[in-house]
């Protein structure tokens, strides 16, 4: 062998002994670092798991206290009032779909259940709502107010449970309500499966050893979460407890350990290179990447906020566009549609009539001496009469039937399709019982009555104009030959 030959060969090996060498310290000086930056990130992964339950209940808790706060509320459980029921919760609101969540429970202050709805999600379940409501009062009879988690029939719940008192807090609580989400295990896969592989609800047996990760949030007080790592993946078992702190159920979350695989494909290729060199210009990759990940983090968490805060002032806008469309198209004392919100309704409704070539017909109401209900009595016991007469009506006719009020103590219905026989039947109707209706007023009982002109379409060319005036006129009609009935058009 020359001496080029051994060169070569002495140079080989010292290569070769210095990359084992090199090979071994990357390896054993960043190896612990890339575990220490798994552990790391897998723990803000569980915590921004329990984060997004917990911000689910801070939203049922808001929608909650928003009914629950609400004189309509305090006085629906007061008193009973149907309407309260049919304003928020009849079948074609939606309310429950438009809040995102899946049931309102009314409990006054017995426990005795007022009333309950629930959305189409929890008819699909096809859960034992009877006993859903037993078991929830019985596990929430010593709490006046609690955000939880709640299991039931292997699915797991958010629960909020308010007091319902005046919007200014004065006077004393009437009762609960309790609302109710499903956490729908679907849309946490989707919101995070940039961290999680995939996650699976399992109801297994609490771990009795000591947590690897301990988090308290505001409605989520214990999160206990044991961390299993092996070469290719990450394995969480997260426990959540109720408010009793009584264990639940156990998220389960897989995912890839990517640091630690990262960083050892990285020393091989350190190890494969061998040259000190390409080790410093790795550490400083290793700086910017790291650099990068805390940028993208804040750039993250910036975005969260706002598009938090964009949510909350969506949120804020939609509720008051709802109110802003009850005040422009309700009347305030009576609860009925306004003058022009009956016009609106009622030219698309003769409109429809003349499509279709249907039947079109208008009731024209007039409360007989009302000015001197006034003066007797006071304008309060005039509103109280007002908003009985509305009562009556409303418990007479038909939903699609247009019921307004125009002005003063003057009112209108439009109907579709209806036969001369029925609208004479529902008018007659509706004056025997305002006739029949007692008000009383401290120990006084007040009686009124009402005229009323009836008028049916003639011709398509009618305006809905056209056709109250002949209705007015015969409402005149019924004033002027003695009140308290009904004038037909001949």
């Amino acid at each position: 062998m020359g001496k080029t030959s051994k060169t070569l060969f002495s140079l080989i090996s010292i290569y070769l002994l210095l990359g084992v060498f090199l090979g071994s310290l990357s390896y054993k000086f960043f190896i612990d670092d890339f575990i220490f930056l798994e552990k790391n990130q897998n723990k803000d992964n569980i915590t921004s798991l329990a984060n997004i339950l917990n911000e689910d209940l801070i939203d049922l808790e808001k929608i909650t206290n928003d009914y629950s706060k609400w004189d309509e509320t305090y006085n629906f459980i007061e008193n009973g009032n149907d309407i309260y029921i049919y304003d928020n919760f009849r079948e074609d609101a939606q309310t429950l779909e438009d809040l995102g969540i899946d049931a309102f429970i009314y409990v006054d202050k017995n426990d005795n259940i007022i009333f309950s709805t629930y959305n189409k999600r929890i008819n699909y379940f096809n859960i034992d709502k009877t006993k859903l409501e037993k078991d929830l009062l019985v596990d929430l009879e010593n709490v006046d107010e609690v955000s939880t988690l709640y299991m039931f029939e292997n699915k797991l719940f958010y629960v909020f449970k308010s007091k319902i008192l005046r919007s200014d807090f004065l006077g004393k609580y009437r009762g609960y309500i309790l609302s109710i989400k499903h956490v729908d295990l679907d849309y946490l896969k989707q919101i995070t499966s940039s961290i999680f592989d995939n996650i699976v609800l399992k109801n297994i047996d609490k771990v009795a050893s000591k947590p690897d990760v301990k988090i308290r949030l505001k409605h989520l007080k214990d999160v206990n979460a044991y961390v299993n790592i092996y070469d290719n993946q990450i394995i969480n078992k997260v426990e959540f407890f109720n408010y009793k702190n009584q264990y639940l159920t156990t998220f389960v979350t897989t995912n890839k350990n990517s640091i630690i695989l990262q960083g050892k494909h990285t020393i091989k290729i350190f190890n494969f290179i061998g040259a000190i060199i390409l080790l410093i210009v790795f550490i400083v990759i290793f700086q910017k990447q790291r650099l990068i990940i805390e940028q993208n983090e804040l750039l993250n968490e910036k975005v969260n906020k706002r598009t938090k805060q964009l949510t909350r002032a969506y949120r804020s806008l939609k509720v008051k566009n709802k109110e802003l469309y009850k005040l422009a198209h309700t009347d305030f004392l009576t609860s009925i549609r306004n003058r022009a919100n009956f016009f609106e309704n009622s030219i698309k409704l003769l409109k429809k009539s003349n499509n279709e070539n249907k039947k079109f017909s208008v009731l024209m109401i007039d409360i007989d001496h009302f000015k001197k209900i006034n003066d007797t009595y006071g304008h309060d016991t005039g509103d109280k009469v007002l908003i009985e007469f509305c009562n009556i009506v409303n418990d007479i006719i038909q939903k699609d039937m247009i019921f307004g009020r125009l002005g003063g103590e003057e009112f209108a219905i439009t109907i579709f399709n209806k036969e001369q026989s029925s609208i004479y039947k529902l008018s007659e109707k509706i004056r025997d019982k305002c006739a029949t209706s007692q008000i009383k007023v401290e120990d006084i009982n007040i009686q009124f009555t009402i005229s009323m002109g009836v008028v049916f379409k003639e011709n398509e060319n009618e305006s809905i104009d056209e056709i109250l005036h002949k209705a007015d006129q015969l409402l005149y009609k019924a004033k002027n030959s003695g009140r308290n009935r009904v004038v037909r058009a001949v």
